[in-house]
């Protein structure tokens, strides 16, 4: 009988140690990933997408993908996307078969009542990630620095994966500026830290463009951006402040110009990234000035619908006239009251039908 039991036994114990040298060996799983991967910025596409594509009524997967630009719902980048917009509280439901929808949060964010409720629900957004709201709080009224010790303190205090450190911090700070151009009026208890940057630029600072006007910082209202292409110095900052500026915001989208990008690193790269985040462009093309045919040049190559608005025809190149033009002659009665109109209603009509404001051989890219 014992003689029965020994291969048993032996059996018994083959298998234990087998089982034990495969726990041993098997990898540690993973933690979660508790905080977004895509910032604030980026996240808010997917209630744009939700209100302009779908009325604001929930949308499947499937169809979101495409609404935001994937092919497939399956599509990590897409998966990530979703999910940090969840995280932020923007929507509701994520996954590659799911139905996402608007929260309340989401819908103040997209569609609010005054540029104030907006504000308030984007810092909202910003502090429903626990751990953005706890590193906030703990640099509040202080300058967060750029370099090793910011993501030492990260990991030491804040427990965040060395392996995911950097992109903590990437994603936080750059949340920070976002929600700074949207807080430049709110009361000082309400700001979120500021992000300390260094003074060296690369680019010398008399190659930076520094007009008399537009230094006071502006409050931002709207999600989406419009870049304008234009020349600086004299009359031209008067028109982009007091015609440009208002006419844009009266379509409904936010004036950024080449002046107003202060972060360090290359102007060229600056304005290619500015061009890129733009739903529409305008570009002032009276002078054939040489800078604003560059950045025109990204602009198609970026595929970005544009407005042209010039003092004189002949300052529009032959073959971009059968696009959107305004022409504008300074010596008319009410000039400045009709560019503004005109720019507004020209960036309404591109941003509805932006294939008219892209030439022939981009459109296809379009299409594709």
């Amino acid at each position: 009988m014992a003689e029965d039991t020994q291969p048993e036994a032996a059996a018994t114990r083959v298998k234990a140690a087998a089982k034990a040298k495969s726990t041993a060996t098997a990898k540690p799983k993973r933690q979660p990933w508790t905080f977004p991967k895509s910032t604030l910025e980026e996240s808010i596409l997917v209630t744009k997408s939700i209100e302009e594509k779908n009325a604001g009524n929930p949308m499947r997967a499937p169809e979101l993908a495409k609404a935001v630009g994937f092919r497939q719902s399956d599509d990590w980048r897409f998966l990530d996307l979703v999910r940090s917009a969840n995280q932020y509280g923007l929507v509701s439901g994520s996954g590659a078969n799911a139905t996402t929808a608007l929260t309340k949060l989401g819908q103040d964010v997209v569609a609010p009542s005054s540029p104030a409720q907006r504000s308030e629900a984007l810092l909202k957004a910003f502090r429903s990630v626990k751990e953005f709201a706890e590193v906030e709080k703990f640099y509040k009224g202080k300058r967060i620095p750029e370099d090793e010790f910011f993501l030492n303190t990260l990991t030491r205090d804040f427990n965040i994966a060395r392996d995911r450190v950097n992109q903590f911090a990437s994603v936080f700070t750059k949340n920070l500026e976002f929600l700074k151009a949207f807080s430049a009026g709110a009361a000082e208890s309400e700001q979120a830290p500021q992000v300390e940057t260094p003074t060296k630029l690369t680019t010398p600072a008399a190659r930076i463009p520094s007009p008399e006007s537009g230094k006071e910082p502006r409050s931002r209202e709207f999600l989406d951006t419009c870049f304008v292409m234009m020349p600086f110095g004299q009359w031209f900052d008067r028109y982009y402040q007091e015609i440009y500026v208002p006419g844009i915001k009266d379509a409904g989208f936010e004036p950024v110009r080449a002046d107003e990008l202060f972060s360090t690193g290359s102007v060229v790269e600056q304005i290619w990234e500015q061009i890129a985040k733009s739903k529409v462009l305008l570009a002032d093309l009276t002078g054939k000035n040489a800078n604003v045919f560059y950045e025109l040049g990204l602009a198609h190559a970026a595929i970005k619908p544009v407005v042209f608005a010039a003092a004189q025809v002949e300052d529009v190149p032959f073959d971009l006239r059968h696009l959107r033009v305004i022409i504008y002659d300074v010596r008319e009665p009410e000039w400045a009251a009709r560019l503004r109109k005109s720019v507004a209603d020209y960036l309404r009509n591109a941003a509805r039908d932006p294939e008219k404001s892209i030439p022939h051989p981009f459109r296809k890219l379009v299409d594709d």
